[in-house]
């Protein structure tokens, strides 16, 4: 008999995992050879790197890990163009063929001892997010100008699109197979603010979801960060209005 969050219920759902790289040559290596110690031991893991067109050589170190690896439970997707995480991480989703289906940063932010969580959750719910206010760790270790952001943010999604969520942001969520290919392939933002579009569209759908605490990793605070955060911020608010005009102008999202 299997209960929820034994490894026997690991077994019975595959879990594939996307994880979005851009420009991660500084990292990558050590990012594999995580990914790899932790897939040997859990064999119904798979793992799908998304190279978001790297210019670094982000995309050759890693079909040489791959190759010399050998193992089918890691992959990778490459395309030229960057075109931004949203759309690396739904190109990853829509390839992936696990009964669960997670992303995670590339840079493992989070680390993977989240994923065996949010698989056991997944047994109950449709959609798990990580959130990183509901952890016991003071801040999470970002600094001041990152929290307020962060916490701005929140409130107008609240406010906005009626999103009462600790964090929409957090870089770790997973999906139920038949819900996650639903959303992604009528998400559409490219860009930072697509976790929102969406638990928006998850949300207008009617899919149960649940919060689980995500613990930033140490070594990702000591990482300089890619997001800018007063033009990414304006620009994700930007990309919120248009997440309405999707869908109460246009009804891209019926």
């Amino acid at each position: 008999m299997c209960f929820v969050g034994d490894e026997c219920l690991m077994i019975m759902n595959k879990i594939s995992i996307v994880l979005p790289v851009y420009n991660e040559s500084k990292c990558i290596v050590n990012t594999f050879s995580s990914v790899a110690k932790f897939a040997i031991n859990k064999p119904w893991y798979n793992f799908i790197f998304v190279d978001d067109g790297s210019t670094d050589g982000t995309r050759e170190i890693l079909e040489s890990e791959i190759k010399l690896l050998n193992s089918n439970q890691i992959s990778l997707i490459s395309y030229k163009n960057h075109r931004g995480k949203g759309y690396a991480v739904k190109t990853g989703v829509l390839y992936a063929n696990g009964d669960y289906i997670c992303f995670l940063d590339g840079d493992l932010a989070y680390s993977l001892e989240h994923l065996d969580l949010i698989g056991a959750k997944l047994a109950e719910f449709d959609i798990v997010i990580g959130s990183r206010n509901l952890t016991s760790e003071n801040n999470n270790g970002f600094n001041f100008f990152r929290r307020l952001a962060s916490k701005i943010f929140n409130i107008i999604c609240r406010n906005l699109l009626n999103l009462n969520f600790n964090d929409t942001q957090a870089g770790i969520k997973g999906f139920n197979k038949y819900v996650a290919k639903d959303l992604f392939k009528t998400q559409i933002l490219p860009g930072f603010a697509f976790d929102v579009e969406l638990i928006y569209l998850a949300k207008k759908r009617g899919y149960h979801i649940c919060e689980v605490p995500a613990v930033v990793s140490k070594k990702h605070l000591q990482k300089e960060s890619k997001v800018k955060i007063f033009k990414d911020s304006t620009i994700m608010i930007l990309n919120l209005l248009q997440i309405l005009y999707y869908d109460l102008i246009k009804k891209e999202y019926e």
